[in-house]
């Protein structure tokens, strides 16, 4: 349903739609590890935590909802407000509907006063799998996109969404300022799944945002930007204070009336990991837009900023190698780190990088089975080999006696490296920390260097 208050250019669209923008459920993990203390603190990576950090419409874990708001031109001196979220299938509870399943959430979205709103859109929405194991999908998997006319101008806007089956859901509100897109106007660039030019501002956007504006290290995002001048927009692309990246966008895929669209593939071979502010800017006149677009390593697996995402990849390649990506200029990070990703493609006919995924799915695990009570599993001696060599062939406990009063463990690889390994973890404190002898750090150090040549 669609409010509209006399005499105020109101009114909008709404649809929902499946987006696979990511990667299904994860394949199986490694067998079964040593035990250690579970962990307490927050997953890692925190992702929900590093939208909410950017402004972003956040829900729980347990539903895990982004929402945002995107602004398009519109008719007259109005502007089209584009609203998107996007959620996980299991956020919701299907119910079995042959051949499949189905659920059902409710999205509700009030501009202004909740009892006489200057714009409302409101409205539920089916989701439909053909199998119980698309249910549990974390990625990305659902998108629900509204479109609103407003006048420039600051609101207050409420959100909530339901699932409808449960009692799953979030709410939130959050301000907007509605630009003005006036002569020599240049639009925010939009990362989007797909768009097609519009013949005029009184036209809906023809696009699919992007709601979290989040693509892979390997994905090959598209930019959407109207524009209205004879300059081509310039795309400039920075994180944090350094520029990594300038072009002017190629010629308008269409001209409408009264202004051009531009939209193509963004190259993130150019862009590194982390947090980037893309901004659109015209000569003449002078003027500028900006917004957020967030490179991930993996799906769900975001980091701040370049330095957060080499933390990550600390057990991935030898020190030489990551002293290489660490020390690059910021110019230079992006080609570096894209060349040691290709580099670790065990597969490299497939379009996913079977090391990486192995290794993140390694890394999540650490987190979970090698906690100790002041280090996080991932940063422990045992989670380091456990990710960079996986589970050990054969574990060995060896409890202390009067001449040396430490418990130990001994982890032997052979069949799995196609090398023998053993190494020895001492819990000398007696508070459940285990850290590699002198001896077995050394053979660590050494296996990987063998590893990885």
């Amino acid at each position: 349903m669609i409010r509209q208050d006399k005499g105020h250019p109101t009114g909008g669209l709404f649809f929902a739609l499946l987006v696979l923008a990511g990667c299904g459920p994860s394949g199986p993990s490694d067998p079964a590890a040593p035990v250690g203390p579970v962990a307490e603190e927050e997953p890692i990576p925190d992702p929900l935590g590093t939208y909410r950090n950017l402004g972003y419409l956040v829900g729980d874990a347990k539903f895990a909802t982004v929402g945002a708001f995107a602004f398009l031109p519109g008719p007259a001196d109005s502007s089209w407000v584009i609203f998107a979220l996007s959620l996980p299938n299991s956020a919701l509870r299907f119910r079995r509907e042959p051949p499949g399943f189905l659920a059902r959430y409710h999205v509700d979205v009030i501009v202004g006063d909740t009892v006489q709103p200057t714009a409302r859109l409101e409205e539920t929405e089916e989701v439909r799998v053909r199998s119980f194991r698309e249910t549990s999908r974390r990625d990305e998997s659902v998108v629900f996109q509204g479109f609103l006319k407003l006048l420039p101008g600051d609101y207050t806007v409420g959100v909530e969404v339901r699932d409808v089956n449960s009692s799953n859901g979030f709410a939130a509100q959050t301000d907007i300022q509605v630009p003005h897109f006036g002569h020599g106007f240049v639009s925010a660039p939009l990362i989007v799944y797909q768009a097609a030019p519009r013949a005029s501002r009184d036209s809906i956007p023809s696009l699919i945002l992007n709601p979290r504006a989040t693509v892979g290290l390997a994905g090959k995002p598209l930019v959407y930007v109207e524009s209205r001048s004879d300059n081509p927009p310039i795309l400039e692309v920075r994180q944090a204070d350094h520029v990594v990246w300038r072009d002017t966008l190629p010629g308008p895929s269409r001209e409408g009336l009264g202004f051009r669209t531009y939209v193509g593939p963004l190259d993130v071979d150019h862009l590194p990991p982390g947090i980037l502010t893309l901004e659109t800017r015209l000569s003449e006149p002078a003027l500028a837009a900006s917004a957020r677009l967030v490179i991930a390593l993996m799906p769900g697996w975001l980091a701040a900023d370049y330095d957060e995402a080499l933390s990550y990849l600390r057990y991935a390649g030898t020190p030489a190698e990551l002293d290489s990506l660490r020390n690059a200029a910021p110019r230079e990070r992006a080609r570096l780190l894209h060349a040691f990703w290709i580099k670790r493609d065990v597969v490299p006919e497939t379009p996913e990088n079977e090391f990486f995924e192995q290794y993140f799915r390694r890394l999540r695990d650490a987190n979970d089975r090698f906690s100790e009570p002041l280090t996080r599993g991932w940063l422990t001696d045992r989670g380091a080999v456990y990710v960079t060599f996986g589970p050990p062939d054969e574990v060995l406990r060896q409890l202390g006696v009067e001449a040396r009063p430490d418990d130990s463990q001994v982890w032997l690889y052979d069949e799995s490296l196609g090398f023998e390994l053993r190494l020895v973890f001492a819990d000398v404190s007696g508070a459940g920390s285990y850290s590699l002898t002198a001896e077995s750090r050394r053979a660590f150090r050494e296996a990987v260097q063998k590893l990885y040549h």
